[in-house]
């Protein structure tokens, strides 16, 4: 599943996170033979796997991190009027 964008949903609402979250966990339980009735938990812990929540909240915070130590003067005007 390709979430190299992530960090860019800013203005979505919960609704559009839930469905993300939903997939997500769709995708791991298909991919890796779990039933459906299974506990999420459980398979995230099994297989050493990030929830969705944490893979959204990592990808915010390097992109910031990112941003914040870029040299480049049009990522630097952004940040400085707040977009």
């Amino acid at each position: 599943m390709s979430v190299y964008d992530v960090a860019l949903w800013k203005y979505f609402s919960v609704a559009v996170f839930n469905k993300f979250r939903s997939c997500y966990n769709k995708c791991i339980k298909k991919l890796f033979g779990f039933q459906r009735l299974d506990s999420m938990s459980g398979i995230l812990i099994d297989l050493c796997l990030p929830t969705a929540d944490i893979i959204v909240h990592n990808a915010r915070f390097l992109f910031d991190q990112l941003c914040m130590m870029s040299c480049n003067n049009i990522v630097m005007w952004f940040i400085s009027i707040g977009i």
